[in-house]
């Protein structure tokens, strides 16, 4: 495989390189594939980065590469030293492609995106996500850090939506990653930088285009976020996503996005709106597979009092002691459900808990983590015969 992809760098066109290092990332089963001018070639595969080949990339022929994937953009991209666009392998897979510009020179990150898009059970998600599918207005946000999963989750609810009702659905992304074909509903997909020029523009355009259901890819800026707060106070649903931890963070940072002269009348509208804020992070399970830890945060009335009343540090306190009624959970409480469930460990409970202190607490107290302890060890315990 070195052999060959040296060839391929020396001699061959960019088109056959980039569909011999994409059929190395999927017959690796991995999630992504990380090019640098200069450098070895790695891959993540089970949140790992791996290597792929040894064999270190033409920095020339990585820039041919990078002319080919921006095509007329390239001037811009020189320009802006960012670019972020899709590429198709085939019908079969597609890819997302960020490219940037580094001390050595260029640097290409593709994510593979599945053309199938998993259920909610099949993405091993809580059943209590279906709610989401059946809302008619108000605000959803998806959130967790990058690679956590907030695309696919998304993607698996707007699809359960397209196959059940009879909806208009716009969506705006960057770019555009799982394809919707019409179903039940109608989805028009479009694509910052190649349908529209902002989220924003696309946000009050769509307004007027008779949707149901807006999704937009990322809240960035005060005009994305002032658009989509101007839609769900108009009726529509809307579904983003924010690179935020949990909840609380959710909420702190959507109202910190506008200044301080406004940030009531957006707790006020963000309070009668909000309808969930699903959260989540992705752990690599004592199967080895990848496990989703989910936060829920469903609308409640006290959840809704929180939010106006300034009171956002309490949000976990009341999805705790709420979320029987609501089907609302908090981290700590998911991976407790997943530790008991023998699906991650106790260390990477707290590992990855927003409040190690308050899940070490959880742990001890509870009866039923205590009965199910002394089960697993019981056998390993002498019996006073042994003795």
């Amino acid at each position: 495989m070195i052999k060959k992809v040296r060839h391929v760098f020396t001699y061959r066109k960019h088109t056959t390189a980039i569909r011999l290092l994409l059929n190395m990332l999927i017959e690796a089963d991995g999630a992504d594939l990380d090019l640098k001018s200069n450098s070895q070639i790695h891959a993540r595969i089970k949140s790992d980065i791996v290597l792929l080949s040894e064999e270190k990339t033409d920095a020339m022929t990585i820039e041919s590469l990078v002319k080919f994937l921006t095509g007329n953009t390239y001037e811009d991209f020189k320009e802006n030293k960012e670019f972020d666009g899709a590429y198709a392998l085939g019908e079969k897979y597609r890819f997302r492609v960020n490219i940037s510009m580094n001390l050595h020179g260029f640097a290409l990150a593709f994510r593979l995106i599945p053309t199938y898009i998993k259920t909610i059970e099949e993405l091993n998600l809580p059943t209590a996500l279906h709610k989401l599918a059946h809302l008619r207005r108000g605000l959803v946000l998806i959130t967790g850090t990058t690679g956590s999963g907030k695309s696919t989750t998304l993607a698996s609810i707007i699809e359960e939506i397209n196959k059940t009702y009879p909806h208009h659905i716009i969506t705006i992304e960057d770019p555009i990653e799982y394809k919707h074909n019409d179903a039940q509903s109608i989805v028009e997909q479009r694509q910052l930088g190649l349908h529209t020029n902002s989220f924003s523009h696309a946000l009050r355009a769509a307004m007027r285009e008779d949707p149901d259901i807006i999704v937009v890819g990322e809240i960035r800026d005060i005009p994305t976020a002032e658009s989509i707060m101007e839609a769900v106070n108009t009726g529509h649903l809307v579904f983003s996503t924010v690179h935020t931890l949990d909840a609380r963070e959710t909420i702190d940072r959507l109202i910190a996005i506008f200044p301080n002269e406004e940030q009531n009348r957006v707790r006020v509208t963000l309070a009668s709106n909000i309808e969930a804020v699903i959260s989540q992070r992705l752990i690599r399970g004592i199967s080895g597979d990848m496990i989703p830890a989910v936060e829920m945060m469903f609308k409640s009335p006290q959840i809704q009092e929180l939010i106006r009343n300034k009171r956002d540090h309490d949000i976990p306190d009341a999805i705790e002691k709420e979320g029987i009624s609501f089907d609302s959970i908090t981290f700590n409480r998911a991976l407790f459900d997943l530790t008991l469930a023998d699906k991650i460990t106790e260390e990477q409970a707290y590992q990855y808990a927003s409040s190690p202190a308050d899940l070490k607490l959880m742990f001890t107290v509870s009866t039923e983590y205590e009965d199910k302890f002394h089960s697993d060890t019981k056998d390993d315990v002498p019996s006073l015969k042994e003795v």
